[in-house]
């Protein structure tokens, strides 16, 4: 007696591939978010305050970095919500540092000079100079290579000296936002 081979029915042909695709999302997913997604710091060149000339991410001093970027001085509110937080952390963790980051398009030597003289003088903390890092860059490139969408929110990434972004949060800073950077921080060996 011959076997009849089996069908699917019709309706299991459509939906089968959606939930095995779906399926394959949630195991993804469950593993953490892949650090791709969170982009990679780009190699740059950044001035601090006191006048230090840095190439970054391999002069951030941390292995692990908090980095704060703000492209509006309307921002500077957002970013200054992090620094308690961050001075926190930095007196428990030998080898994590925070940085401040303000970002902005590359503009003639006369509008540098400006800008900076402007910080400078609005910062009379000669500790918090050496970590206001400005940086004149090609927004567009600097934007995709860390998959920052606008220039609405300041950024917060933690970053290794290689350039690995291992967390990040838009915005100002919220009480969850200390849980998740120890827990990046216990890790990497921090």
């Amino acid at each position: 007696m011959p076997m009849r081979p089996r069908t699917v029915p019709k309706g299991l042909v459509f939906v089968l591939p959606f939930v095995c695709v779906l399926l394959g999302m949630f195991a993804w997913g469950a593993a953490g978010t892949p650090a791709m997604e969170l982009g990679q710091f780009p190699t740059i060149q950044a001035t601090s305050l006191n006048g230090a000339h840095l190439n970054l991410p391999a002069n951030f001093s941390g292995q692990l970095n908090l980095v704060i970027i703000s492209f509006t001085r309307e921002q500077q509110q957002e970013v200054d919500s992090w620094i308690p937080a961050a001075r926190k952390i930095e007196s428990a963790h030998a080898k994590f540092r925070y940085y401040e980051l303000p970002t902005a398009s590359r503009e003639n030597l006369l509008y540098r000079w400006w800008f900076n003289g402007a910080l400078r003088s609005n910062t009379t903390d000669i500790e918090l100079r050496s970590r206001i890092l400005t940086a004149y860059v090609g927004k567009r490139a600097f934007k995709k290579s860390l998959h920052i969408a606008n220039e609405k929110k300041a950024v917060a990434i933690l970053v290794d000296q290689k350039g690995h972004v291992y967390w990040r949060a838009d915005g100002s800073y919220r009480e969850q936002d200390m849980p998740a950077i120890l827990s990046a921080l216990a890790a990497n060996g921090e």
